[in-house]
């Protein structure tokens, strides 16, 4: 019986070793230099856990890098409301690498929970330590109306540069925003106040979040909507413009068409023309033809069934009067020109 229980000791163990290793937080790392100017440092920091790497860019000032034992040896550290970070390693010019060891601040839990915040684990502590973190930082969100926020929702929001004045901001610019995730999305996406106010100014004053976020992705600028509305387009929808952008519908080639006399295509003719491959240049050229009356839809037809220019030029050389209806039709079963 001694050996067999001796044995499922001896298995348990590692088992036990693993789940310790899992909750700990890391406690070293390593640093290498990105960047060096006049009076800072720039690091990158890594630790790696059993979950992945941890990595962030730290900043430290020159004055506090000190000397250390042997050649262009080098310790200092960084001091965060969660925890310290010890360095060593060396540095000469704008090249340097290293170890360091993480320390956890035994009160930043307490004083995180004083501001919604309880029940930390280690981990939580490290995270909030590389991306600094603050007691401060959480409760300004709170005053800004983003208290009860999760761990994890709290330190993406300082990764992402989303604080309470920013909140405050976007809200003054006419946007108020309350839900943590698209704060996110609006910094993740620059949506700045600065973009709210002058897209409100634009004309464009209902617009909600995801709008504004997509007018971002699709590069929807307050100057593009203002170029639209000087030629004419001043009651587009929101989504019209986006289409604009996707396929390029530019300024420039609405103004080359109004030139042709297309003046009052609708935003759905520019679209269908520019997915059509209808330049104006092509255009022109249809019009030189002798077909001064073409529309929109004619020309985009033309275009789907590749008839060229120069096909109706040929077309024509047959018969003066055919219509570019039957000239699609002539191509549309293949017919060559002698056929006509």
């Amino acid at each position: 019986m001694k050996p067999r229980a001796f044995a499922a000791v001896f298995l348990l163990l590692p088992v036990f070793a693993l789940f310790d290793m899992q909750s700990s937080s890391p406690s070293r790392g390593t640093w290498t230099v990105n960047y060096v100017c006049e009076n800072t440092v720039s690091l990158q920091v890594s630790f790696r856990t059993v979950h992945g790497e941890h990595s962030n860019s730290m900043e430290v000032g020159r004055a506090a890098i000190k000397p250390a034992q042997g050649q262009n040896a080098v310790q200092f550290a960084i001091t965060r409301a969660a925890g310290t970070f010890n360095f060593t390693g060396t540095l000469s010019g704008d090249q340097g690498s290293g170890q360091v060891a993480f320390t956890a601040n035994p009160q930043f839990p307490q004083e995180m929970a004083d501001v919604g915040y309880s029940g930390l684990s280690s981990d939580d502590v490290f995270r909030m330590a590389m991306m600094d973190v603050t007691p401060q930082f959480a409760r300004d969100l709170n005053e800004a109306g983003l208290a009860n926020l999760s761990t994890e929702q709290l330190i993406r929001m300082k990764i992402h540069g989303a604080d309470a004045e920013f909140v405050r901001a976007i809200a003054q610019a006419g946007l108020k925003v309350t839900d943590p995730e698209l704060l996110i999305r609006l910094r993740i996406h620059e949506v700045s106040p600065d973009f709210v106010q002058r897209i409100r100014l634009a004309g464009y004053d209902g617009l909600g979040a995801e709008d504004l976020i997509r007018f971002r992705i699709h590069e929807v600028t307050p100057e593009f909507v203002q170029q639209m509305k000087q030629l004419g387009y001043d009651k587009l929808a929101a989504e019209d413009l986006i289409r604009f952008k996707i396929h390029d519908v530019t300024p420039e080639f609405v103004e080359a068409m109004k030139k042709l006399g297309f003046g009052n295509l609708a935003a759905e003719d520019l679209v269908r023309m520019k997915i059509h491959d209808v330049t104006p240049d092509f255009a022109a050229k249809v019009k030189q033809l002798g077909y001064n009356d073409v529309g929109a839809e004619d020309l985009i037809r033309l275009r789907i069934h590749d008839v060229s220019p120069e096909y109706i030029a040929q077309a024509k050389s047959y018969d003066r009067d055919i219509s570019l209806d039957e000239v699609i039709q002539h191509k549309i079963r293949g017919d060559r020109v002698s056929q006509m």
